[in-house]
């Protein structure tokens, strides 16, 4: 997806328990040299491109997918209705079964400030991400619906009826917006707008996402092929640190930040008195029930909390309520650290918010205008841009590389995960390997060059929707591959 810009395609995914940072190798060194298309003039917080506009679109793609084998609700709606006309994210929810008008029927919300998956440079307090859950009962099948404001797609993940697999699916959508000259703005995908008039729909499944950025099982089968896929959740214990939860402190002062913007207005088809009812224990009961309960690489929120709480007192203060003081955290630090050995996807960062305080007061004040009708909708800022500076701490919350690391340290930090031996060996990614040992020197050229591209090329690398490196980290990694 190239979010402000000409779209070159309806696609562009993401699953919403997946990071996923490798792509095929297998292009020419012209293609990876060649810069990606941007709108003169458009906003650079995002600016990313989906590698996925390369890949077939539209109704064809959607019937290549119900070529393949399977049984689920995913199928038995696309692949089974004669004429599927869905305009807006509420009528894709209904049309699966869920009401996000009422809810009920054993379905509920959770919505959460902090992303380790896909969307991790979309996700905020003042942008959450919305996950639907209907809980395995009678005359109800395991289904779970995500959607983030800012990416234009849903992302559902099912059980098949006839082997019991999970099946993960993402549905890409278009808009008026895709078609102009301009492009997408912010006000077409941060606002009410990206939830209707909707145009051409497309079915993904993992099939087809598979050897890209987007490919599923880089999260959700991180053992390798043969193994058991998992649904993914973190924080599946409470306090649950980082999801909007009036029950919890950290939980309610992140529920009062996205109230201060959005008020009243319906989000993901909620009305806000629901959203207000947000409750991430759902989600766990669903991961739970799918037999997910141990989770690789867990985010302990109970101990975590503790012990920030603790290093704030010892070094003089107190933790407020909403433990929005930095604190630190010798069980974080240890998850923490595996992921940055390459060994798991990143991990919440240890504190609650994870918001600029100025940053989200300005964006939380240009929404206000925006919704009062003081600030047209064509020149509403970038929300999305309310992440510290801080490269330390972008590096702690997954945006980014510790500082001061070798060329072959941000090559693991940043990529080691999506690029590594318990993955599909078959397919063309497995080409690259942090390893740089193993690799050709026709390899390492063509990984420079994708270091080298802009962040809106459909080639950049590392994906600029997942991680940002700086000068510093980009200039060792290719020093690194140079040798």
């Amino acid at each position: 997806m190239q979010l402000f810009g000409r779209r070159r395609s309806c696609a562009c995914a993401g699953l919403f328990f997946l990071l996923g940072c490798g792509e095929s190798a297998d292009i020419s060194a012209r293609e990876s040299a060649e810069p990606a298309q941007a709108a003169a003039g458009s906003p650079r917080y995002g600016g990313w491109s989906s590698p996925l506009a390369r890949l077939p679109s539209g109704s064809s793609q959607t019937q290549a997918v119900c070529a393949r084998p399977g049984d689920d609700a995913v199928r038995d709606l696309f692949c089974r209705s004669e004429a599927l006309s869905i305009g807006r994210f509420s009528e894709l929810a209904q049309a699966l079964g869920i009401e996000p008008s009422t809810l009920g029927n054993f379905t509920y919300v959770s919505a959460t400030a902090h992303s380790t998956a896909l969307a991790i440079r979309s996700v905020s307090a003042i942008n959450p991400r919305v996950i639907f859950s209907v809980l395995p009962a009678p005359q109800q099948e395991l289904l779970a619906l995500g959607f983030t404001r800012g990416e234009q797609y849903a992302e559902i993940a099912v059980r098949d009826r006839g082997d019991r697999e999970l099946r993960f699916y993402v549905v890409g959508f278009t808009q008026d917006c895709n078609r102009s000259e301009r492009g997408c703005l912010p006000g077409d995908l941060l606002t009410e707008a990206i939830e209707q008039d909707w145009r051409e729909l497309t079915l993904y499944d993992e099939a087809t996402l598979s050897n890209t950025t987007f490919d599923c099982a880089t999260c959700h089968q991180p053992e390798g092929p043969g193994t058991p896929k998992l649904l993914r959740m973190q924080e599946l214990e409470t306090p649950w640190t980082h999801w909007l939860f009036r029950r919890s402190s950290g939980g309610s002062a992140l529920m009062d930040d996205f109230m201060a913007a959005h008020g009243d207005e319906p989000y993901a088809g909620l009305p806000s008195k629901l959203l207000d009812n947000s409750t991430p224990g759902a989600l766990s009961m669903l991961v739970s029930t799918a037999g997910n309960k141990l989770q690789p690489n867990m985010f302990d929120s109970f101990a975590i909390e503790s012990e920030v709480q603790q290093s704030a007192a010892a070094n003089g203060g107190k933790q407020p309520a909403d433990n929005s003081v930095p604190g630190e955290s010798g069980s974080w630090r240890v998850i923490y650290e595996r992921a940055q050995r390459g060994e798991a996807i990143p991990v919440p960062y240890h504190d609650v918010k994870v918001s600029d305080q100025q940053k989200l007061e300005r964006m939380t004040a240009a929404y206000q205008a925006y919704r009062r009708g003081e600030l047209p909708r064509e020149e509403l800022p970038d929300i999305r841009d309310v992440f510290p500076d801080d490269p330390v701490l972008l590096a702690e919350m997954g945006m980014a590389t510790e500082p001061g690391l070798d060329g072959q340290a941000v090559l693991v930090q940043a990529c080691a995960q999506c690029h590594n031996e318990r993955l599909d060996q078959s397919l063309s990614r497995a080409r690259f390997r942090p390893n740089l040992n193993a690799m050709s020197r026709q390899e390492k050229d063509l990984a420079i060059a994708r270091l080298k591209l802009p962040a809106d090329s459909l080639y950049a690398m590392p994906p600029a929707q997942l991680r940002v490196l700086s000068e510093e980290a980009r200039a060792a990694a290719i020093e690194a591959l140079s040798r």
